[in-house]
């Protein structure tokens, strides 16, 4: 902890109160016998020691000096880490404090706040209504697993085998490389460039499920305590929720707790709620570092190690990673399917960003909109019944074409048989996406941005997508980029801004300019 990452990080309230609570046996151990102690000595040194006179004037002293800790002492160079505990304790929370003091948006943007939706009347004119089971995943790129069905698959065999006849879709792409933005995009079916307000007032996809009577659940193996993600989901109506803390007493920020734990219990869940439902199943540890499982590793050599010559074996690490997470959501996929009724629930997959691996320098997410930070997979297994036939024939047609994370909650909502209801009418024109179901709108021009009203980025990058073209540029350029991903998947061979017609305009309007 610094104070420059407490700025981004965190919030005063929810971090103090939900650590506290999370963790609070072993605060109490710690904290409690120094509390008696400092409570205790004043007053026997009275009784032993007597002083005639007291300086009432070093209270106020004290408090002086603990406000200059916290709010003026900075150390110089960015030398704070060399600060014992108390002390970098005091100055990040005295320097978080006053920013939220000064209103600066860096802060105030920086997470989710708390939400204050618009209530969804109920949906009484709702079609055939099928369960939806929702699979999503951390940080897997598009390029490393196997959306469509594949002779040999072997980032994601398990899943490959499992469903050779699901809904393939190779050209899906996140709207930004950050997971809450992502996340409000796929919840919510607004675009990231929503403003914040819009985005903490939109429904969830929980609230339309349960205003058309189905049961709702969310499990996640996500830490929620990481930039407050779990003020995102308060007041959320769900029947079962179940987070990292739940399956860990003391889950990373970064990877959470075991995607296996998190199965088994929602294969233990999934019985009990009532058909037809919308579950969402959000697993963690594809994050950096990647957790593997060392007796089925077969990408070889990997390495932990992130130098800038470490690529290769890092990239193997982070297939291994793949490869586990793959054969946990075959297990989920398979006990859904076994259960009573589980031939009539409709499971997707996707990854709510992907992640670079020293393509352009770095490791990690959040870098930029390159496509090996925002190209996803995303699949669907809907089995007999579940879809009309000319629905299926619509989501084959769409196998290669450019889509975007903002079609997935209106084909959630189609499939669940409440898209075209007339009581969400308002809600579906703030929405940028149409269903897949009906064709959806392939190749939209989209703003693909990290810098968001609810997610504030520390690294400037935006751009626009209009079928294949995509236009990019980071705070590192010096100016915009074009590519056509067709033809240059890899984004190498930069056509000049001019090919990219008409997104240099749609990608600095709304006051973004350039991030360089």
């Amino acid at each position: 902890m610094n104070p420059r990452a407490v700025l981004v990080g965190t919030s005063m309230l929810p971090s103090v109160g939900q650590q506290l609570w999370s963790d609070r046996a072993s605060f109490g151990v710690m904290l409690l016998p120094p509390i008696a102690l400092a409570v205790c000595l004043p007053v026997a040194w009275a009784r032993t020691l007597p002083v005639r006179g007291r300086n009432r004037a070093a209270a106020d002293v004290g408090l002086i000096a603990l406000l200059v800790a916290m709010f003026c002492v900075e150390s110089p160079g960015g030398g704070e880490q060399a600060a014992s505990p108390d002390v970098l304790y005091l100055a990040s929370m005295g320097r978080l404090a006053l920013a939220h003091w000064d209103h600066r948006e860096a802060v105030e943007k920086a997470h989710p706040g708390p939400r204050m939706p618009e209530p969804v009347p109920a949906i009484a004119h709702a079609r055939q209504r099928r369960s939806v089971l929702l699979v999503v995943t951390e940080s897997v790129r598009g390029s490393d697993a196997c959306s469509a069905a594949a002779r040999q698959c072997t980032t994601t065999p398990f899943t490959n085998a499992l469903l050779p006849d699901r809904f393939g879709f190779s050209q899906m792409r996140a709207l930004d490389s950050t997971t809450a933005a992502s996340l409000a995009v796929l919840w919510s079916g607004l675009p990231p460039t929503a403003p914040r307000a819009d985005l903490h007032r939109a429904p969830l996809l929980w609230e339309y499920a349960r205003a058309a009577g189905f049961d709702t659940a969310y499990w996640t193996s996500q830490n929620l305590l990481f930039a407050n993600a779990g003020t995102w989901l308060e007041g959320v109506p769900l029947s079962r929720m179940v987070s990292a803390t739940d399956l860990d007493a003391n889950p990373t920020y970064e990877i959470g707790a075991d995607d296996a734990k998190l199965v088994d219990v929602v294969v233990a869940d999934l019985p009990r709620l009532q058909a037809p439902f919308v579950g969402v199943v959000h697993l963690s540890n594809t994050h950096f570092p990647y957790v593997i499982d060392d007796a089925d590793a077969p990408f070889q050599p990997q390495s932990g190690a992130f130098g800038a010559g470490d690529a290769r074996s890092l990239h193997n690490r982070y297939l291994d990673a793949i490869h586990r997470q793959d054969a946990l959501v075959a297990r989920l996929v398979q006990a859904a399917r076994q259960m009573p009724g589980g031939d009539q629930i409709v499971v997707a997959f996707v990854s709510d960003h992907g992640e670079q691996i020293r393509e352009r320098g770095a490791v990690g997410h959040t870098w930029g909109v390159y496509d090996e930070e925002v190209r996803v997979p995303f699949w669907m297994d809907a089995p007999r019944g579940t879809i009309a036939s000319h629905q299926g024939e619509r989501l084959r047609a769409l196998q290669d074409a450019p889509l975007t994370q903002l079609d997935i909650l209106p084909t959630l909502l189609d499939v669940m048989g409440v898209w075209d209801a007339p009581e969400i009418a308002p809600f579906r024109r703030a929405m940028g996406g149409d269903s897949l179901l009906q064709g959806g709108t392939p190749g939209r021009p989209t703003v693909l941005t990290n810098c968001s009203g609810l997610f504030a980025c520390a690294f400037k990058n935006w751009g626009a997508m209009r079928g294949t073209r995509k236009l990019v540029a980071t705070q590192n350029d010096s100016r915009w980029k074009c590519f056509d991903v067709a033809y240059d998947p890899s984004e190498t061979r930069d056509l000049g801004a001019s090919a990219c017609d008409g997104l240099q305009a749609l990608a600095e309007a709304d006051g973004r300019g350039t991030p360089f």
